[in-house]
């Protein structure tokens, strides 16, 4: 299988990239390393990459770059930020990137838990994550041809590690990346996957 991975070189994104290395062809795509680059918060970038990925059986997009910022102090570029890239950047992932997956393939994009847990100094990252899976559910609607799904990971164990948190409650990075290969390898359509259903 031809699987396109953005965000590759993210905590997430690397795991994903180790579950998905033997057995596929796999092509792996950020803002600064990978096989190819891409910014996902330019569109004209987006059509670039697939213009130059051609015709995949699935893409992931395990990317975006969220600020957690109190409201009463975010500022313009904290919002836009989170904004442009965690939400829009995906939308256009999914919108784009429909032309270049072949029938029967799939698109998987991320949200997280923030969407359904509210938590101080999250909200621009919770209502990016929401739209991402409103978005998804009913572009499904509309979609025949392409399975189209969204992980919502909670708290990785690795990256509260480095926040020097408590890891009580995550979930590993190698765990998480098990939704995605179940949303590509699987038939689910406009779902939302929660990662610890699938560890």
């Amino acid at each position: 299988m031809k699987i396109l991975l953005i965000g590759a070189s993210g905590m997430i994104g690397r795991a994903v990239s180790h579950a998905l290395s033997a057995g596929h062809d796999l092509i792996t795509a950020s803002r600064s390393s990978g096989d190819l680059h891409v910014d996902i918060s330019d569109p004209a970038s987006l059509r670039a990459l697939f213009a130059k990925t051609g015709r995949v059986d699935a893409i992931i997009s395990a990317a975006g770059d969220g600020v957690m910022a109190p409201l009463a102090t975010m500022s313009d570029d904290d919002f836009n930020r989170t904004v442009d890239t965690q939400m829009k950047g995906q939308l256009n992932v999914l919108r784009l990137g429909l032309s270049a997956v072949a029938p029967g393939g799939s698109i998987t994009l991320t949200s997280g838990v923030a969407a359904q847990n509210p938590m101080p100094s999250t909200s621009a990252i919770a209502a990016s994550c929401a739209a991402i899976e409103a978005f998804t559910r009913t572009a499904a609607t509309e979609v025949e041809t392409v399975r189209l799904n969204v992980v919502s990971p909670i708290f990785v164990k690795e990256s509260m590690e480095l926040f020097g948190l408590p890891t009580d409650g995550g979930l590993s990075a190698a765990d998480t990346a098990k939704s995605y290969l179940a949303a590509v390898a699987g038939d689910m359509h406009g779902q939302i996957l929660a990662t610890p259903d699938f560890a």
